[in-house]
C-alpha cells in the first residue's frame, strides 16, 4: 500500500504530510509500549480536502492498509459511503444506516465522500444529516476506536461544515490537502491509462493531447474534475473518435494490432472540440451575470 501511494502521480504535499503523520503515529505507539504516554488515546480521524478527481477515494483505500501494517487497525479495509447511502426516509432508518456503516468499518476506515452534503442541503428540514453527525460523535470521541473516520470534500465547503458543531473539528486531528494536478501530471495520468488499455499515441497525438491538458488547466474552475476529467476525455472522447475512424475504414482494410491500438492526432482533435468547448461553457456559466464598474 505504501508503494502504491508513492507511485501515485502528483500529490507531493499529501505524501509529505501523510509520511509525517505516520511517523508521529509510530512514535506515539512506541511510547505507549513503554508506558511513557500519559494520554493513551489513539485517534487518527482525518479530513481530506480537495477538488474532485484528485485521488481522495484511492488514498482512503490505502490508508486502511497502511495503518493496519503499523498495527493501528485490526483489519485495514475501507467502507466508502456518502449522504445518499446514509440518509433514510425517516429518522429511525437514518440511525440504523449509520450504525450499520460504523459496524462494518470497525477495524478499518469509514470514508464519507462529499461529507459537507450531510448538513448543507437547504431542504433538510428534518435534520437527517445532522443526525448522522450526532451518531458519529461518540465514535469520533472514543480514545481507541480501532477505526479511522475520513470526511472528504471541497475545502471551503468542509470548513463551513465544521462550523455546524463546535466540537467537530477537534475530533479530526489530521488534515490533508489534495492539490489539483498540473498539466504534465494530467498528461502522465492519460498516458498511463491508455497504456493500461493497450493503446499508444503517435508523436503528433501525444503533442496534441498535452496541448489539451495545458488549455484545460488554464481555463479550469474550482469544480474541474482533474483525473476524473482525463478519464472521461479518454473513454468518451478520444476512444470514441478512434473507434469511429477505424470502423469507417474502406472495405478491404486489414485490421491488425497497429490499427486497433494506435491513436492518431485526428482522434485527439475530434475529442478536443467537444471536451474543451464543454469546459469553456461551464466556466462561462459559472461567472456572475451583470455589469461591473
Amino acid at each position: 500500500a505504501e508503494f502504491m501511494l508513492k507511485e501515485m502521480i502528483g500529490l507531493k504535499r499529501l505524501k509529505r504530510d501523510l509520511e509525517e503523520a505516520k511517523v508521529m503515529a509510530m512514535f506515539s505507539q512506541k511510547r505507549r509500549e513503554f508506558s511513557l504516554e500519559a494520554d493513551s488515546e489513539c485517534r487518527n480521524h482525518m479530513l481530506f480536502l480537495g477538488n474532485p478527481g484528485t485521488g481522495k477515494t484511492t488514498v482512503a483505500n490505502l490508508i486502511g492498509k497502511i495503518y493496519q501494517g503499523m498495527g493501528l487497525l485490526s483489519k485495514g479495509h475501507t467502507i466508502v459511503t456518502d449522504r445518499s447511502k446514509l440518509m433514510g426516509e425517516y429518522i429511525g432508518q437514518t440511525e440504523k444506516n449509520i450504525t450499520e456503516a460504523i459496524k462494518q468499518a470497525r477495524g478499518g476506515v469509514l470514508f464519507i465522500d462529499e461529507a459537507y452534503n450531510l448538513v448543507s442541503c437547504k431542504d433538510d428540514r428534518k435534520d437527517y444529516g445532522k443526525e448522522v453527525i450526532n451518531a458519529l460523535l461518540p465514535v469520533l470521541s472514543e480514545p481507541n476506536p480501532d477505526m479511522i473516520v475520513i470526511f472528504a470534500g471541497y475545502e471551503e465547503k468542509m470548513k463551513e461544515m465544521m462550523k455546524v458543531n463546535p466540537g467537530l473539528k477537534d475530533r479530526f486531528p489530521l488534515c490533508f490537502h489534495f492539490d489539483d494536478y498540473s498539466a504534465s501530471e494530467l498528461m502522465e495520468i492519460a498516458r498511463q491509462s491508455l497504456a493500461a488499455m493497450n493503446f499508444h499515441l503517435t508523436t503528433a497525438a501525444d503533442s496534441r493531447l498535452l496541448g489539451i491538458m495545458k488549455k484545460a488547466v488554464s481555463i479550469k474552475d474550482e469544480y474541474f474534475g482533474n483525473g476524473r476529467w482525463v478519464r472521461n476525455l479518454i473513454e468518451h472522447g478520444i476512444l470514441k473518435s478512434m473507434a469511429t475512424r477505424v470502423m469507417s475504414a474502406p472495405a478491404g482494410t486489414v485490421f491488425d494490432e497497429r490499427l486497433l491500438c494506435t491513436i492518431e492526432e485526428c482522434d485527439i482533435m475530434q475529442a478536443e472540440k467537444c471536451f474543451l468547448t464543454d469546459l469553456s461553457v461551464k466556466i462561462s456559466i459559472s461567472r456572475p451575470i451583470g455589469f461591473r464598474v
